[in-house]
Protein backbone atom coordinates (compact mmCIF):
# COMPACT_ATOMS: atom_id res chain seq x y z
CA UNK A 1 0.00 0.00 0.00
CA UNK A 2 1.32 3.40 -0.94
CA UNK A 3 0.07 6.88 -0.11
CA UNK A 4 -0.58 9.70 -2.55
CA UNK A 5 0.83 12.94 -1.18
CA UNK A 6 1.16 16.43 -2.59
CA UNK A 7 4.81 17.58 -2.68
CA UNK A 8 5.51 21.06 -4.07
CA UNK A 9 2.22 20.98 -5.97
CA UNK A 10 2.82 17.55 -7.51
CA UNK A 11 1.31 14.22 -6.54
CA UNK A 12 3.82 11.59 -5.50
CA UNK A 13 3.38 8.00 -4.38
CA UNK A 14 5.24 7.13 -1.17
CA UNK A 15 5.32 4.30 1.37
CA UNK A 16 5.86 6.56 4.40
CA UNK A 17 5.30 10.20 5.18
CA UNK A 18 5.16 12.66 8.08
CA UNK A 19 2.33 15.17 7.93
CA UNK A 20 2.37 18.77 9.21
CA UNK A 21 1.49 17.57 12.72
CA UNK A 22 4.47 15.18 12.67
CA UNK A 23 2.20 12.15 12.38
CA UNK A 24 4.32 9.43 10.79
CA UNK A 25 2.18 7.17 8.63
CA UNK A 26 3.50 4.08 6.97
CA UNK A 27 1.96 1.14 5.18
CA UNK A 28 2.78 -1.24 8.04
CA UNK A 29 0.87 0.93 10.53
CA UNK A 30 -2.18 1.18 8.29
CA UNK A 31 -2.31 -2.62 7.82
CA UNK A 32 -2.63 -2.99 11.60
CA UNK A 33 -5.77 -0.85 11.83
CA UNK A 34 -9.34 -2.02 11.33
CA UNK A 35 -11.66 0.83 10.35
CA UNK A 36 -15.37 0.08 10.80
CA UNK A 37 -18.16 2.69 10.76
CA UNK A 38 -15.63 5.51 10.98
CA UNK A 39 -13.87 4.19 14.09
CA UNK A 40 -10.39 2.68 14.14
CA UNK A 41 -9.46 -0.46 16.07
CA UNK A 42 -6.09 -2.10 16.58
CA UNK A 43 -5.88 -5.53 14.95
CA UNK A 44 -3.57 -6.69 17.73
CA UNK A 45 -6.05 -5.63 20.42
CA UNK A 46 -8.93 -7.47 18.72
CA UNK A 47 -6.75 -10.55 18.13
CA UNK A 48 -5.63 -10.57 21.78
CA UNK A 49 -9.26 -10.39 22.91
CA UNK A 50 -10.10 -13.35 20.65
CA UNK A 51 -7.09 -15.36 21.92
CA UNK A 52 -8.20 -14.89 25.52
CA UNK A 53 -11.90 -15.59 24.94
CA UNK A 54 -11.76 -19.40 25.20
CA UNK A 55 -9.17 -21.93 26.48
CA UNK A 56 -9.33 -23.96 23.24
CA UNK A 57 -7.76 -21.14 21.18
CA UNK A 58 -4.04 -20.99 20.40
CA UNK A 59 -2.30 -17.88 21.67
CA UNK A 60 -0.94 -15.53 19.01
CA UNK A 61 -2.44 -17.72 16.29
CA UNK A 62 -5.27 -15.63 14.97
CA UNK A 63 -5.94 -12.75 12.65
CA UNK A 64 -8.64 -10.08 12.44
CA UNK A 65 -9.36 -7.98 9.36
CA UNK A 66 -12.19 -6.09 7.68
CA UNK A 67 -14.06 -7.17 4.55
CA UNK A 68 -16.62 -5.20 2.60
CA UNK A 69 -20.15 -6.65 2.71
CA UNK A 70 -23.00 -4.73 1.08
CA UNK A 71 -20.87 -1.55 1.01
CA UNK A 72 -20.04 -1.81 4.73
CA UNK A 73 -16.81 -2.84 6.41
CA UNK A 74 -17.38 -5.95 8.54
CA UNK A 75 -15.02 -7.79 10.90
CA UNK A 76 -13.69 -11.28 10.15
CA UNK A 77 -11.72 -13.37 12.64
CA UNK A 78 -9.64 -16.42 11.70
CA UNK A 79 -8.30 -18.35 14.69
CA UNK A 80 -6.36 -21.57 15.21
CA UNK A 81 -7.55 -24.14 17.76
CA UNK A 82 -5.19 -26.05 20.06
CA UNK A 83 -4.55 -29.63 18.94
CA UNK A 84 -5.76 -31.01 22.26
CA UNK A 85 -9.21 -29.54 21.60
CA UNK A 86 -9.65 -30.50 17.96
CA UNK A 87 -11.69 -33.65 18.70
CA UNK A 88 -13.69 -32.32 21.64
CA UNK A 89 -14.33 -28.80 20.41
CA UNK A 90 -17.77 -27.32 21.07
CA UNK A 91 -17.78 -24.91 18.10
CA UNK A 92 -20.97 -23.13 19.15
CA UNK A 93 -19.51 -22.38 22.58
CA UNK A 94 -16.23 -21.14 21.09
CA UNK A 95 -17.93 -18.95 18.47
CA UNK A 96 -20.21 -17.43 21.12
CA UNK A 97 -17.24 -16.79 23.44
CA UNK A 98 -15.33 -15.01 20.65
CA UNK A 99 -18.33 -12.91 19.58
CA UNK A 100 -19.21 -11.95 23.16
CA UNK A 101 -15.63 -11.01 24.09
CA UNK A 102 -15.10 -8.82 21.01
CA UNK A 103 -18.49 -7.14 21.46
CA UNK A 104 -17.87 -6.48 25.16
CA UNK A 105 -14.26 -5.33 24.81
CA UNK A 106 -14.42 -3.37 21.52
CA UNK A 107 -18.12 -2.86 20.77
CA UNK A 108 -17.72 -4.70 17.46
CA UNK A 109 -20.07 -7.20 15.87
CA UNK A 110 -18.23 -10.00 14.07
CA UNK A 111 -19.34 -10.90 10.55
CA UNK A 112 -17.49 -14.22 10.32
CA UNK A 113 -15.37 -16.53 12.47
CA UNK A 114 -13.22 -19.25 10.94
CA UNK A 115 -11.68 -21.89 13.22
CA UNK A 116 -8.60 -23.65 11.87
CA UNK A 117 -6.42 -26.56 12.92
CA UNK A 118 -3.19 -25.66 14.71
CA UNK A 119 -0.37 -24.31 12.55
CA UNK A 120 -2.64 -23.61 9.56
CA UNK A 121 -2.40 -19.85 9.15
CA UNK A 122 -0.20 -18.64 6.28
CA UNK A 123 2.98 -16.90 7.36
CA UNK A 124 5.31 -14.47 5.59
CA UNK A 125 9.06 -14.90 5.12
CA UNK A 126 9.67 -13.52 8.64
CA UNK A 127 7.41 -16.17 10.19
CA UNK A 128 4.65 -13.68 11.02
CA UNK A 129 1.01 -14.37 10.20
CA UNK A 130 0.31 -12.97 6.73
CA UNK A 131 -2.86 -10.94 7.22
CA UNK A 132 -3.27 -10.09 3.52
CA UNK A 133 -3.01 -13.72 2.43
CA UNK A 134 -5.52 -14.70 5.13
CA UNK A 135 -7.92 -12.10 3.80
CA UNK A 136 -7.49 -13.31 0.21
CA UNK A 137 -8.07 -16.97 1.04
CA UNK A 138 -11.09 -16.05 3.18
CA UNK A 139 -12.60 -14.09 0.29
CA UNK A 140 -11.90 -17.01 -2.07
CA UNK A 141 -13.42 -19.45 0.46
CA UNK A 142 -10.30 -21.58 0.20
CA UNK A 143 -9.53 -22.08 3.90
CA UNK A 144 -9.41 -25.63 5.25
CA UNK A 145 -11.55 -24.83 8.27
CA UNK A 146 -12.68 -26.90 11.23
CA UNK A 147 -15.74 -24.66 11.27
CA UNK A 148 -16.88 -21.42 9.63
CA UNK A 149 -19.57 -19.25 11.15
CA UNK A 150 -21.07 -16.31 9.28
CA UNK A 151 -23.66 -13.90 10.61
CA UNK A 152 -27.23 -14.87 9.78
CA UNK A 153 -29.38 -11.71 9.81
CA UNK A 154 -32.62 -13.66 10.42
CA UNK A 155 -31.11 -15.53 13.36
CA UNK A 156 -29.67 -12.30 14.78
CA UNK A 157 -33.07 -10.62 14.46
CA UNK A 158 -34.72 -13.49 16.35
CA UNK A 159 -32.07 -13.27 19.10
CA UNK A 160 -32.53 -9.51 19.30
CA UNK A 161 -36.31 -9.96 19.63
CA UNK A 162 -35.80 -12.52 22.42
CA UNK A 163 -33.41 -10.12 24.21
CA UNK A 164 -35.91 -7.24 23.90
CA UNK A 165 -38.74 -9.45 25.19
CA UNK A 166 -36.66 -10.53 28.20
CA UNK A 167 -35.68 -6.91 28.93
CA UNK A 168 -39.31 -5.80 28.70
CA UNK A 169 -40.35 -8.57 31.09
CA UNK A 170 -37.66 -7.49 33.59
CA UNK A 171 -38.80 -3.87 33.38
CA UNK A 172 -42.43 -4.86 33.95
CA UNK A 173 -41.46 -6.97 36.98
CA UNK A 174 -39.43 -4.07 38.42
CA UNK A 175 -42.37 -1.71 37.97
CA UNK A 176 -44.71 -4.16 39.71
CA UNK A 177 -42.28 -4.61 42.62
CA UNK A 178 -41.91 -0.84 42.96
CA UNK A 179 -45.70 -0.40 42.96
CA UNK A 180 -46.07 -3.06 45.68
CA UNK A 181 -43.48 -1.30 47.86
CA UNK A 182 -45.24 2.04 47.42
CA UNK A 183 -48.68 0.60 48.31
Amino acid sequence: MNFLVLVNGQQKEVQNFVDENNLNLNKHFVKNIISIRGANYSTQAVEKTVNQSHPSLRKNAGVAFPVEVNYQERLVVIQEVKRTYSRILNVDEVIQAIRSAVLEEHGLQIYAVVLLKAISLPKDSDGKIDRQTCQKIFLNASLDAIHTWTVNPQQDLQQLQADVDALLENIQMSIQQTQLKVS
